[in-house]
């Protein structure tokens, strides 16, 4: 079977190749024809970059190419033995790259139900990101919290976060279409961190006291110390964005043990890969939630697409999103013309 791929063989570069692969999918395994990808900002940008520690170990990228995406969503062709939760037909979405057809693990994917479109399915595996970072914050009824960093990770975060009871909700970020993006999905205030009256909206909504949750989700090396400043005394800091440097001019005893601050790292590896009674929220688990809110109205997914273009345009919207991701944030691969 030939199907169609992104794939970069150099920094900055990214081209639609055509490739082969099974023409059945093995032991556990279901083969997916995408209708759907979504493009992550943060990781495969800095992927599409090189300037992840992965991709920076990689002497030669032509024998080692970057296969971007994680986020697919599209309908099941064929099932490999041993699966017994999807048929032929089924509507799914999960961890997949962007590609025309795919093979890939069942157990990272879900069914997705009738009323929810494959766009806002392909967008689950970015929310379970965010409500993964949620879930680790514990936030609690009237707590009030803080996102640093508007991108697609934190508008979806301000929403989880509104959701399990976070009040007031502000969302800070110096471009003001984000701003406006997140009043539109429900966050309580949106701040301008650069604006002359950031420290008075600051003190207003939080009583002079700071933010109990601060999730930092800009992936910025500059913006954690900052945000760690909006932390109140015995509150919680959460390292949503993936960090790519190193955070510099740290003060560990002043901003974080002298005020009982707790530090929690919440990249996407801390979810449990099995259910206990411990703690039931898998990313599978997660994102059947996920997909339940957006049924239900609840998760505001389709304002956060800036753009949606064919999978031939894949290319020059990785490289738009390089260089001018003001303008860019939740963008859309569609597959119809390459499947089939």
């Amino acid at each position: 079977m030939r199907g169609r791929r992104l794939i970069s063989f150099a920094p900055m570069t990214m081209e639609l190749q055509e490739f082969d692969l099974p023409d059945a999918p093995g032991a556990g395994q279901i083969l997916v024809e995408a209708r759907t990808t979504a493009i992550s900002a943060g990781t495969e940008i800095a992927n599409y970059r090189g300037i992840t520690t992965q991709r920076q170990a990689v002497r030669d990228w032509r024998a080692e190419p970057y296969l971007p995406g994680y986020s697919l969503a599209g309908v099941v062709r064929a099932v490999g033995p041993g699966v017994g939760r999807f048929a032929i037909g089924d509507r799914v979405c999960g961890w997949g790259p962007h590609a025309s057809v795919a093979i890939v693990d069942a157990e990272r994917f879900e069914r997705i139900p009738d009323d929810v479109s494959f766009d806002d399915g392909a967008m689950t595996s970015l929310c379970i990101i965010a409500l993964n970072g949620v879930r680790l914050a514990r936030i609690a009824l009237g707590e009030r919290v803080a996102i640093v960093g508007g991108g697609l990770i934190g508008q979806l975060a301000a929403q989880f976060a509104r959701l399990s009871g976070g009040r007031p909700v502000a969302l800070l970020d110096p471009i003001e279409v984000r701003r406006e993006l997140a009043l539109a999905c429900g966050a309580d205030l949106a701040i301008d961190p650069d604006g002359a009256d950031v420290a008075e909206r600051i003190a207003a909504a939080t009583e002079s006291r700071g933010f109990r949750v601060v999730f930092e989700a800009t992936g910025s090396p500059h913006a954690f110390t900052p945000a760690l400043k909006l932390v109140e005394r015995q509150g919680r800091i959460v390292a949503l964005g993936s960090t790519r440097g190193i955070v510099e001019q740290f003060d560990l005893y002043g901003d974080l043990h002298l005020r009982g601050v707790t530090l929690i790292g919440a990249h996407m590896s801390t979810a449990p890969v099995h259910e206990t009674p411990y703690n039931p929220w898998t990313p599978g688990n997660n994102r059947v939630l996920a997909l339940r809110l957006i049924a239900d109205e609840e998760l505001r997914l389709q304002r956060l697409v800036s753009h949606r273009a064919t999978a031939a345009e894949g290319p020059a919207m990785f490289h738009r999103l390089a260089t001018t991701r003001e303008a860019y944030y939740g963008v859309l691969l569609r597959w119809e013309a390459e499947a089939g």
